[in-house]
């Protein structure tokens, strides 16, 4: 606004200088004889208000707020995702890892509006990201996870369930895992696990990731080997991921390389029973810039109507 006024009063003493410049003495009151200084003054000040609330306007001014209760319907998803070096195999490509991330990228984007979180496993697990509805950042933790992640080496399929239980905590809604894996349990204790997770109505749907046939696993001199130097082969175990299914209600699914398993297993979530996740408060604000695009639009109008003509 005081940029205005001093640009208008600027304008106004170059006007003035030119109006003398052309008509020097008494020269310049006879040729603005008919012209009203008072109306003239009145028109400028009515458009710099113009532009102030055109100014104000794009601004968009908010006051007053309204409360709403956010109701949102939903399950509790926890993606535990196997990091073991195993999953570095190429039958799928790039490999087995990059795959499954690729695949639960899209998966993610599908099941946004649940809370989604994720725990990454090998010898041991932990969790990555605690159940949220925010997908933007389970996607940030999903990109971050690699086989470094764990130092701890094997594939404890039976501790990744356990920490997937203990990360839902109290919750009442829906309860879902999402396990992906090749399938080699290292431990033993996948199946005792699961039918903790029963107990607790979770529902564990098993993807395995990886081919029957097997395949090696790339270590930096090569593929890795046993002691008697044979390249090991790393194979989908499909019947324990059943039987884990199978245990808690679930389904189990294999990932090849025309991806329909993950397609089938978004599938398989959208059919269950969702409840009612936390309320939560949300404030929204009243947009007033209206009201300043009016006056704006009504103080050029005046301006335009008043003649500077004296009557």
């Amino acid at each position: 606004m005081i940029v205005l006024i001093v640009l208008e009063i600027l304008l106004w003493n170059r006007q003035q200088k030119l109006i003398s410049g052309l008509f020097p003495g008494e020269l310049a009151d006879l040729m603005l004889r008919k012209w009203n200084k008072k109306k003239h003054l009145m028109k400028r000040a009515l458009f710099v208000l113009a532009i102030f609330f055109l100014i104000i306007a794009l601004t968009r001014p908010q006051w007053g707020q309204k409360t709403e209760i956010s109701r949102r319907m939903g399950i509790d998803v926890m993606i535990a995702i196997d990091v073991s070096k195993s999953m570095l195999a190429k039958d799928l490509s790039p490999n087995r890892l990059e795959n499954a991330k690729n695949s639960l990228n899209l998966i993610i984007d599908e099941l946004a509006g649940n809370r989604i979180g994720l725990i990454a496993f090998a010898g041991s697990s932990f969790v990555n990201c605690p159940l949220t509805t925010d997908i933007g950042a389970v996607k940030i933790f999903l990109k971050s996870i690699d086989t470094e992640l764990i130092p701890d080496p094997g594939t404890d399929i039976g501790g990744a369930i356990g920490s997937s239980i203990n990360a839902f905590g109290k919750s009442n809604n829906s309860k879902v895992i999402i396990l992906l894996t090749d399938g080699e349990d290292l431990s033993g204790s996948a199946l005792a696990t699961a039918e903790l997770a029963r107990k607790e109505g979770i529902r564990i749907f098993a993807v395995g990731i990886g081919s029957l046939e097997g395949a090696p696993i790339p270590v930096e001199d090569g593929f890795k080997k046993d002691k008697e130097g044979n390249v090991i082969l790393t194979r989908a175990n499909p019947e324990l991921l059943k039987a884990l299914s199978k245990k808690t209600g679930g389904q189990s699914f294999m990932i090849s390389r025309d991806q329909t398993g993950f397609q089938k297993l978004f599938t398989a979530i959208s059919l269950l029973p969702k409840q009612k996740l936390k309320q939560s408060m949300a404030y929204q604000y009243h947009d007033r810039f209206q009201i300043f695009v009016f006056l704006s639009l009504l103080c050029l109008v005046a301006e335009i109507l008043i003649s500077e003509r004296k009557t």
